[in-house]
């Protein structure tokens, strides 16, 4: 094959091209790194007008506390209140306490007494009498407590209407999260962080930086001492984020444009100037005929070798003429246009014309034209036969494509002479004719051709899978190969049964995704079924499960005798099923046709037993729950099931399940899915079980795999699901006693279990059950009102701490619902009442906390 030319010229000027651009990237970014040099240094100067901006800030901060101190002393001094009401006084002017500068203040009377205000305790613990001596007379002063209560605190003298001492007001400012001062100083003078530091005690008073600025990287920092009223040696810290400047490029682009026009100036004087001193003089070479050498000594080496080389193709080309006519084969070579460039003497012999003709179709027989136009075109492995009568000779030509010097399609025609070959086989069918068990041995090129496709997928598969898909192939060409014809009559729904199972317990678990299309009518007629047919089964349900299209779906009809099958699949190119699906119907006398959709339709006429067997009726009306969990396709189960005339209820999980059906009276069955969750629905048979004390339950498991380990006491449906299997399953169901949810909510107490593992639910399902309490579990209580509101008076147990304003909010809803945990948490609201217990929860602790609450209850309702 030949290589890629390369134009010189062209590579030239793309190396000369990026060498430039370098060139001129490295002086650009040189011109913006100074000129970002000299905006840095103006933004440092700018950071110093900043720090005495945001020292302003801090300070008006503390001024209109002051004057909110001054506010508060004249109403102490001048209003009239009754002793001890002084908060009242001060709270009625609540738009001054709340807006202003001070967080709490704090009052110490010369008879000893004092007044708090209340919203102290949101910031400090401590007894504020421990602080209050380093308290100065109009200066404010820092104050660390002992809970780590960073405070500045402002002590003001109290004067009577008759300037007499009555006592003295202490204001507060916390410096803890303080978002207020925090965003004033920040937003002052648009800095990224600020800081105020205490040196003569050696600890940081307040702290804060910009939400969702990043301060990791280059950044500008300033400190200088705080001038402040506090009594103390202050240390303000700012920090400003470098940013690049916006200005650089538009300040520097004159400077970029004229080195980019000086640089694309000397490309083009560059590129001129090689055009006209070496492609020029290389462009000259081509057209020089003569046979001395060149007059560019660089050059005549090359011209040597190629002298060397000519030399070697001529004698190359004559042996292999030599070769092609010493082999005992015809040889033809022609070019892309199908001339004839070699052709040896047995080809000769076998097309005397050759030498007059032009092309290869002036001389070959017509049949075989088309292969040769197919190999002009590209196609591998074209070959057809061609019978001398003149000379009695049968030669089989393999037709193979090339590219040739000229890099153009050329084809090489070699023909064998097979007619000895030919003859002995021809002789050998006459002598040993194929039996009918010989013909149906397995067509090995669709074999090979589906192994091919398997180990070519893109996906991973599981090695389980492969090997199932394996054996149910297996087990099809085991079924085409069978002698055995032995038949039995079963309901078509039945068989449909069987088969899906096998074949979903073999692929896994995408089998679960196919549609089969049967009603209960249909699936109850008994046909007549032997080994052809079950195969024929598994074979259009493998081809359903295993394709990529949009819609799987098995359909599954009769029309008086005469079965229909249509199978979606996108199997075209994968020609082992069709050959499979062929030999079984051989048979069974079916028809096969492929419709405009791809889809495969099948039609047999099928042997039926004269009396068929008499289905179990499901009552109209009945109720059924269908609680999905995590199966695939929930929508379709319900639409079947609606279609068989029953009422669903259908449920998204377990638990919604347990706290939305007491709006039914009652239900006939209960049908669980299931896909990977297995756990769950184990799990909800055992508290059905346990709920109404009772193992005969009408439960119907429908799961997606084959489960490992099934209930013995449920119903279990697995394989595809179909409105005829449905039907038998629930069938059977309905015959045990249904399920009534309000049975539980008739007891005397209701409670709500919150949160708790699936081992804690356990230990007190099993106490609580043995003092009658109808229980309900929830993983939280974001859907309480679908709960409480059929049991306003409910007593909900957190097992896990809940949201505090979410339980305020339930309380305020539904004011008898009363709230016990057994876990303590910083923010558990005054309507949560704690009871202490430690892990793991033992039936002691929980029988303390059951008759605990059962007692709280009957106290109440004698109260009542």
């Amino acid at each position: 094959m030949a290589g890629v030319t390369i134009s010189l010229q062209h590579r030239l000027r793309s190396k000369v091209l990026i060498l430039v651009c370098v060139v001129f990237l490295a002086v650009t970014f040189m011109s913006l790194y100074f000129i970002e040099a000299l905006n840095q240094t103006a933004a440092e100067k700018n950071l110093a007008l900043k720090h005495r901006v945001v020292e302003q800030a801090f300070n008006g901060y503390l001024a209109r506390a002051e004057d909110e101190m001054k506010f508060i002393g004249q109403d102490l001094s001048l209003s009239n209140y009754t002793v001890g009401r002084e908060l009242d006084l001060l709270f009625s002017h609540h738009e001054v306490l709340f807006f202003g500068g001070l967080d709490f203040f704090y009052i110490e009377w010369v008879n000893g007494k004092h007044s708090m205000d209340p919203r102290a305790r949101l910031f400090t613990k401590v007894d504020l009498q421990s602080v209050l001596g380093e308290g100065l007379i109009n200066r404010w002063t820092s104050i660390v407590t002992t809970d780590d209560s960073i405070l500045l605190m402002f002590k003001k003298k109290l004067l009577s209407s008759g300037q007499e001492n009555i006592g003295f007001l202490y204001g507060f400012i916390s410096l803890n999260d303080n978002l207020t001062l925090a965003n004033e100083l920040l937003e002052s003078a648009q800095v990224s962080a600020v800081q105020v530091y205490d040196s003569a005690h050696n600890r940081v008073l307040l702290e804060e930086h910009k939400v969702g600025v990043d301060l990791s990287g280059a950044t500008l920092h300033s400190r200088l001492p705080l001038v402040s009223p506090i009594q103390a040696d202050l240390q303000l810290d700012i920090i400003q984020k470098r940013i690049f400047s916006s200005t650089i490029l538009t300040n520097a682009l004159p400077l970029i444009a004229g080195i980019g026009v000086v640089l694309f100036c000397f490309c083009l004087l560059l590129f001129r100037q090689v055009k006209t001193l070496i492609f020029q003089p290389l462009e000259s070479i081509v057209y020089r005929h003569e046979e001395g050498l060149l007059p560019y000594s660089e050059l005549q080496p090359i011209q040597l070798q190629s002298n060397q080389y000519k030399a070697f193709i001529e004698s190359k080309e004559n042996r292999f003429k030599l070769l092609a006519e010493s082999i005992h084969s015809a040889i033809i070579f022609c070019t892309e246009v199908a001339e004839v460039e070699l052709i040896n003497s047995e080809a000769k012999l076998l097309f005397p014309d050759a030498e007059k003709a032009r092309t290869l179709f002036d001389f070959m027989p017509i049949s075989c034209h088309q292969s040769i136009q197919e190999a002009l075109k590209g196609e591998v492995g074209v070959a057809f036969e061609l019978t001398d009568s003149t000379l009695g000779r049968i030669y089989q030509w393999q037709v193979h494509s090339f590219k040739n010097e000229s890099n153009y399609r050329g084809l090489l025609l070699v023909g064998r002479n097979v007619t000895q070959e030919i003859s002995l086989m021809w002789q050998l069918e006459q002598l040993q004719p194929l039996s009918s068990a010989q013909q149906k041995k397995v067509d090995t090129d669709a074999i090979l051709s589906e192994l091919t496709y398997l180990s070519s997928l893109p996906g991973y598969i599981d090695s389980k899978h492969l090997q199932g898909w394996l054996a149910l192939l297996i087990s099809v060409l085991d079924d085409i190969s069978s002698l055995d014809s032995k038949v039995s009559y079963l309901p078509i729904g039945e068989v449909f049964c069987q088969e899906s199972a096998r074949v979903m317990a073999a692929m896994g678990v995408e089998a679960n995704r196919a549609l089969l299309d049967c009603s209960v009518e249909v699936g109850a007629r008994n046909i007549a079924v032997d080994a052809n047919f079950r195969g024929l089964i598994r074979a259009l349900l493998m081809m359903v499960m295993s394709n990529d299209m949009a819609e799987r779906r098995l359909t599954v009809r009769f029309d008086g005798e005469e079965l229909e099958m249509i199978a979606m699949n996108d199997m075209a190119f994968r020609p082992l099923f069709y050959w499979m699906i062929k030999m079984l119907l051989a048979p069974l006398g079916g028809q096969q046709k492929t419709l405009q959709n791809n889809a495969l339709q099948i039609n047999l006429i099928m042997e039926e037993l004269e009396y068929q067997s008499i289905l179990k009726q499901l009552t109209p009306n009945q109720v059924v729950a269908w609680v999905a969990n995590d199966y695939p396709n929930p929508n379709i189960i319900k639409a079947a099931l609606v279609r068989l005339g029953l009422q669903v209820e259908e449920y998204v999980s377990t638990d919604s399940f347990f706290t939305q059906s007491s709006a039914v009276v009652k239900f006939d069955a209960v049908l669980i899915g299931c896909d990977k969750d297995v756990e769950a629905q184990a799990d909800m048979t055992r508290a059905l079980k346990l709920k109404y004390n009772r193992d005969e339950l009408p439960i119907v498991w429908l799961n997606s795999t084959l489960l490992m380990e099934v209930d013995p006491d449920v119903f279990t449906l697995q394989g595809c699901s179909f409105d005829y299997n449905l039907h038998q399953v629930l069938a059977k169901a309905c015959e045990l006693e249904g399920v009534i949810p309000t049975h539980s909510h008739e007891q005397a107490l209701s409670w709500v279990m919150i949160g708790g593992s699936r081992i804690t639910k356990a230990i007190w399902y099993v106490e609580l059950e043995k003092y009658e309490v109808a229980t309900q579990w929830l993983v939280d209580l974001s859907n309480y009102h679908v709960v409480l509101s059929y049991h306003p008076d409910a007593v909900v147990v957190l097992l896990e701490p809940q949201p505090r304003a979410l339980l305020r909010s339930i309380q305020a809803a539904f004011p008898k619902v009363r709230f016990f945990s057994v876990q303590k948490w910083p923010e558990m609201p005054d309507n949560v009442s704690f009871f202490s217990m430690a892990l793991p929860y033992s039936g002691d602790q929980i029988r303390l906390f059951t008759q605990n609450v059962i007692q709280q209850n009957t106290n109440l309702r004698s109260n009542e």
